[in-house]
């Protein structure tokens, strides 16, 4: 046995909590993937997954907000530009309720964006595309662990 032991998690039947060889408790980062192009969502999935984190996807600011309601969610990845509410606007949503959530927004403008407005929709981080895949990661690893009770 390589020393990891796994508990499931009651809502994404995935990996929720790992025990490293030490002992230590190690959490799963649950990454939310919002962008209308699905193709990117994919690859963004793909790649994560590999890094052991687990990945959820949504088409549009719409269906995140929704997911958002019955799903835990530790960090958000947003596309700028979507039809219907945009990125910007889905963070300003989530902000609100949940501003513990870090977020950061892909885009392939970033120098449109003003960091008031980036202040004020609670985005952390912009990537622009096409963007580093080895840096979004690094920056996943940075962002502050939460462990959560068990039990």
């Amino acid at each position: 046995m390589d020393g990891r032991a796994v508990l499931t998690a009651l809502h994404w039947e995935e990996t929720r909590l790992m025990v490293c060889s030490q002992g230590l408790p190690v959490l799963r980062r649950h990454v939310l993937v919002v962008d209308d192009e699905s193709a990117l969502r994919e690859v963004l999935a793909t790649f994560l997954e590999q890094y052991g984190f687990a990945v959820r996807t949504a088409p549009d600011g719409a269906s995140a907000l929704a997911l958002l309601q019955i799903e835990p969610v530790d960090v958000i990845l947003v596309d700028l530009q979507m039809p219907g509410i945009s990125g910007l606007e889905m963070a300003f949503e989530v902000h609100k309720t949940k501003p513990h959530i870090p977020m950061a927004l892909i885009t392939a403008t970033p120098k449109s964006i003003q960091p008031v407005t980036l202040r004020q929709t609670g985005i952390s981080r912009v990537f622009a595309k096409p963007f580093d895949l080895e840096a979004l990661v690094a920056w996943l690893q940075a962002l502050p662990r939460n462990v959560e009770k068990l039990g």
